[in-house]
């Protein structure tokens, strides 16, 4: 018997299909049939319950197999020949490009109508489509300028198949790409000029196609069944931007030299310029270059990220591609390309879909100490933090809130609770319901927690919270709308805990996944194994210490900072009180004043003088979270500081990233804002707890009013330090990054 091959769907791609099965049309149809494979029937069962044909059950599921959710789609109309027939369109550039009319007069719209027997406006509509007209005048000697690569603007189209792939990106009118000593991108080997022939009788904007790909293939063997989606991927884009900004089409494939109807499909469309390359490999290498490229541009009004944290996450998703699990096809549409949301929804649909082309990624290149076991060192974590931290006493009743990721160590804090005589309740999130809901649930549903939950909550003496969901590059891929509804949601469960006075602490583990150690690029069980290790370090060793930096900070007046790399910087202290954040946990005595913990914990912080900071800070600390609003590498981070204020600034390697950061920012971006002392022997490299190192040096820029300074805007950066020396008033307060 043959058995058709199984369908499985994520959940969002089952949202999409449901939301489709309650439409009218074909789509509908589509929708019941892939929905019926998902649940395990086979083809003739579909068709009986459906009302089609076997073999259009099967049809459809191989579509959705191949193409997943864009296959579902009837591109039709993608390869209708255009109304102005192919010769006489080659006729008119011919006749436009020859300069002068017979009697060596100029063509005009109407001769040269007159003479092909076409319309005046079809000529017209030809040559504003090509970019050109019949020249009046020459210069002599003729000299033509060189032509400038205009930069990539906005990711619209990816079309990854076993035989063809193909990146497609707009170009910026105006912006051009240099070719400066700073790495900047320069196009050589793929330079194509803007003509209407290549090669004589070749049509298109570009260079010609590379005609040694398919060298010991038969073109007629591959090219009719192989060239059909790619042609209707290109219609899709070139029925929504033939009348916008010119498109970039980086592709490679064997069948698509010798095509003629990909030839006839770029005499068609000249605003599309065509580099093939010549195997996958190089292919994904110029991929890379102009999706890096694009994420140099500026952030799109509207937009909170900027491109190049985008194009970060689309070029660690290309690199993975492994040709598995059937084509992936996107395109933009038109209000996504004008809003600047293109980009941003084709990393979501990587994120999301769950196709099984991306592999996961190679090595991690920054990683931390070697792991070790972790025998025991889950109840051991939370045993400390129930007896040192929260001090869990004999019927004290204890919620415990988890995810699926953290599961197992939310079984060991109710079995250390249970051992201490206090009574535990778990709270248990799942992952894969917690993203379905954010698909299939209204936004404005995902902030209501139930009186029950809410109940629970205000009659409990000890709350735990394990940071989630895990997967955080999926997390703050999902709608703004969404993002501020779980918010929501999270503050209503803290209101909760607070007006039971609740002693309550957050585990930071609750961020280690495999996913989000790809975003952050760390070694997740290193990761797991020091946020686990960081937690045993008793509250009262690190109050201790804490102490004693904060009192000289608050007393102190002038601070200066040293390091042999280079680093020297005067800032002013003004008495301000230094916030120690050592572990210790206190319930709700009086309004406003309960706090929720984070743990691991260990580090200092004061606001500076924000009108005084002289001289230069270089970090020899590299970090994922240097900004408030993007994730992505900083290395070698330079900033210079003249009358108060940020001057200049430098970057090994993030400088983009940081420079569009900087750039979105608001008044107060290049003052100083606070330092921090770590505390904690056993954090080195978490993401976003490095500054917890004992003895390592943090300096951030921007806001500092949450920590009772001036500089109010919601945007700041951060670089760290270790091995430093730190004076308050001459005297040593850490040296050679000892305390």
């Amino acid at each position: 018997m043959r058995v058709a091959p199984p369908v499985e769907l994520s959940p969002e791609e089952r949202a999409r299909l449901q939301r489709l099965r309650q439409r009218t049309g074909p789509r509908r149809v589509r929708a019941e049939i892939v929905l019926l494979a998902s649940d395990g029937l086979q083809d003739l069962e579909i068709g009986r319950r459906v009302g089609v044909g076997r073999q259009t059950a099967a049809r459809w599921r191989r579509k959705f197999l191949a193409s997943r959710l864009g296959g579902l789609e009837r591109r039709a109309g993608a390869l209708r020949p255009g109304r102005i027939p192919e010769q006489k369109l080659r006729a008119i550039v011919r006749a436009t490009l020859a300069r002068s009319a017979p009697e060596g007069r100029i063509w005009s719209t109407r001769r040269l109508a007159r003479e092909l027997g076409v319309s005046h406006m079809t000529v017209q509509r030809v040559w504003e489509s090509y970019g050109f007209r019949p020249v009046r005048f020459e210069a002599h000697p003729l000299r033509a300028d060189p032509i400038a690569s205009r930069a990539p603007w906005d990711v619209i189209g990816l079309y990854l198949t076993t035989s063809v792939a193909a990146l497609v990106v707009t170009l910026h009118p105006n912006v051009v790409v240099g070719a400066g000593a700073d790495g900047s991108f320069r196009r050589t080997d793929w330079a194509a000029r803007r003509t209407p022939f290549a090669g004589g009788e070749g049509f298109g904007n570009a260079a010609p196609l590379t005609r040694s790909l398919s060298a010991a293939t038969d073109p007629k063997a591959e090219a009719p069944s192989r060239i059909e989606g790619f042609l209707g991927f290109l219609g899709d884009l070139g029925t929504r931007n033939d009348r916008g900004p010119s498109v970039r089409v980086v592709a490679t494939g064997r069948v698509l030299s010798e095509t003629p109807a990909l030839d006839r499909w770029r005499v068609r469309h000249p605003r599309f310029e065509f580099e093939v390359a010549s195997d996958f490999a190089s292919w994904r290498a110029r991929a890379t270059r102009e999706l890096l490229a694009a994420g140099r541009g500026p952030t799109p009004r509207g937009q909170f990220r900027g491109r190049a944290e985008l194009t970060r996450a689309l070029v660690r998703s290309v690199g993975a591609y492994s040709g598995q699990g059937g084509a992936f096809v996107w395109t933009a549409r038109r209000r996504e390309i004008a809003e600047g949301e293109a980009a941003y929804r084709l990393r979501y649909d990587l994120a999301v879909t769950g196709h099984r082309g991306f592999k996961p990624p190679g090595p991690i290149v920054r990683t931390m100490a070697p792991s070790k076991s972790r025998d025991g060192l889950e109840r051991a974590s939370a045993r400390s933090v129930l007896r040192q931290h929260l001090h869990v006493r004999p019927g004290d009743r204890v919620t415990i809130e988890s995810w699926t990721a953290t599961l197992d160590y939310a079984n060991a804090f109710v079995l250390e609770t249970l051992r201490l005589g206090a009574r535990p309740l778990l709270l248990y999130q799942d992952e894969p319901t917690y993203w379905a809901a954010t698909t299939e649930v209204p936004a404005r549903s995902l902030a209501q927690i139930g009186e029950h939950r809410r109940a629970a909550l205000e009659h409990t003496d000890v709350f735990v919270s394990f940071f989630g969901p895990s997967d955080r590059e999926r997390f703050h891929a999902l709608p703004t709308p969404t993002l501020f509804r779980l918010g929501e949601y999270q503050d209503a469960l803290y209101q909760a805990a607070a007006k039971a006075g609740a002693r309550a602490v957050e585990m930071a583990i609750g961020r280690v996944s495999a996913a989000s150690a790809r975003m952050y690029n760390v070694d997740e069980a290193a990761w797991r194994q020091e946020l686990l290790e960081a937690t045993l370090v008793a509250p009262r060793v690190l109050h201790r210490r804490g102490r004693t930096v904060a009192e000289k900070l608050e007393q102190g007046r002038e601070l200066e900072i040293r390091h042999s790399n280079g680093t020297r910087l005067a800032l002013r202290l003004r008495g301000r009180k230094a916030h120690v954040s050592d572990g210790t946990v206190a319930g709700a005595h009086a309004k406003g004043s309960w706090n929720l913990v984070t743990l691991p914990a260990g580090v200092v912080s004061v606001a500076v003088d924000e009108s005084f900071a002289e001289g230069s800070f270089r970090s020899n600390v590299a970090i994922s979270t240097g900004l408030s609003d993007s994730v992505g590498e900083f290395k070698g981070g330079r900033w210079t500081f003249e009358n108060g204020r940020l001057a200049r600034f430098a970057y090994d390697e993030g400088l983009d990233l940081f420079t569009q950061s900087y750039d979105r920012a608001g008044e107060g971006r290049d003052r100083p804002g606070y330092i921090s002392i770590g505390l904690n022997e056993r954090t080195a490299d978490a993401p976003l707890l490095e500054d917890q190192g004992l003895g390592t040096v943090g300096l951030v820029i921007g806001r500092n009013s949450l920590l009772g300074g001036k500089t109010r805007t919601p945007w700041w950066a951060w670089m760290l330090l270790r091995g430093s020396t730190v004076t308050v008033d001459g005297e040593a307060l850490v040296r050679n990054g000892a305390l």
